[in-house]
């Protein structure tokens, strides 16, 4: 107890600081995009959800109930063909009570014209032989600890280095993340994941400072179950409070602080295929398909924009293996 207390009180005072303008909005937007299909097709609804190998990203809590020896890619279109995401990961039991797990997630955009030196002032035009190409990146590296408390709860915490590639110059940064899992009852579960704790600061080789602000996500589900048709059914809600005043982005906002919500369903018929849907914060609808075989299962996510810049796609396979040790 003392230990989430000692949290508690670390996330309220960069709170205080955050107030006092040390923060800069969307600073850490691009760790906002989501890894993995199956979550991602239940709109980001996976605080109380998630018991996979993808936890290390949605809630570290959930990495505990990550079975034996797991690996996942997933690789994303983000609008159109040059700017893609995508995100591996990795998990192991230490015992019977506890998981590591390793995890990169990363963005990229591709083919980017540079026509700077390609102005010809003495003909005042471009010379286009000149424009070059360049790509840019932003990376995270997750290194996750879980562990079984009771039988009932269940925390986790994220390490997360970070490393923002913009060609002419880049930037490091290190954050924390916390997160806790209950199950009440057998159907009910309860998630709650502190991001950021500390203020994630990203050092930029400019000599620019910016810190991602501490945020806090909580989610709920209910899975209901028919044992003799072999369906499954479980509605989760998330509700994620931020603190960067974010006044005309978010769904509601009081001051500085803004609260947006995320709901998603997912539908299973014998663990072997599962309808999902669900909607986000941004109103987006998003959909998605799952399909499990022995060791292995594959996972689509789609999310629709109406606007010019298309659809995203996600693709995630997923290896289930026995423990090493």
């Amino acid at each position: 107890m003392k230990k989430y207390i000692l949290i508690g009180l670390i996330f309220l005072s960069v709170f205080d600081f955050a107030f006092a303008g040390g923060f800069k909005k969307y600073a850490g937007e691009f760790l906002n995009i989501g890894a993995g299909s199956r979550i991602s097709a239940m709109a980001g609804a996976g605080t109380a959800v998630v018991n996979d190998v993808s936890a290390a990203y949605w809630n570290p809590a959930g990495l505990v109930q990550a079975k034996g020896f797991q690996i996942q890619f997933t690789h994303g279109k983000q609008f159109i063909s040059s700017i893609q995401h995508d995100y591996i990961a990795l998990s192991h039991p230490v015992n019977e009570n506890s998981t590591v797990g390793i995890s990169l997630f990363y963005f990229t955009v591709n083919g980017i014209k540079d026509s700077r030196q390609a102005f010809n002032e003495a003909d005042n035009k471009v010379d286009y032989s000149k424009i070059k190409t360049f790509n840019t990146g932003d990376y995270a590296l997750y290194l996750t600890f879980a562990r079984k408390r009771t039988e009932d709860l269940q925390y986790g915490l994220n390490v997360k280095m970070i490393y923002r590639d913009f060609n002419v110059e880049n930037a490091f940064g290190l954050g924390f993340d916390f997160g806790l899992q209950y199950r009440w009852f057998d159907q009910v579960r309860l998630g709650l994941v502190l991001k950021d704790i500390t203020g994630t600061m990203i050092a930029w080789s400019t000599n620019e400072k910016e810190f991602i602000t501490p945020s806090m996500r909580m989610g709920l589900s209910y899975r209901f179950e028919w044992q003799a048709t072999g369906l499954s059914v479980q509605p989760a809600v998330d509700l994620q409070v931020m603190f960067e005043g974010r006044d005309y982005s978010a769904q509601w906002n009081v001051g500085p602080m803004s609260l947006d919500s995320f709901w998603g369903l997912e539908v299973g018929y014998k663990h072997l295929i599962a309808l999902r849907a669900g909607l986000d914060d941004l109103k987006r609808f998003n959909t998605g398909i799952g399909l499990n075989i022995p060791k292995i299962s594959f996972d689509y996510a789609f999310t629709a924009y109406e606007s010019e810049l298309g659809n995203v796609h996600r693709i995630s396979v997923h290896l289930f293996l026995n423990s090493l040790f």
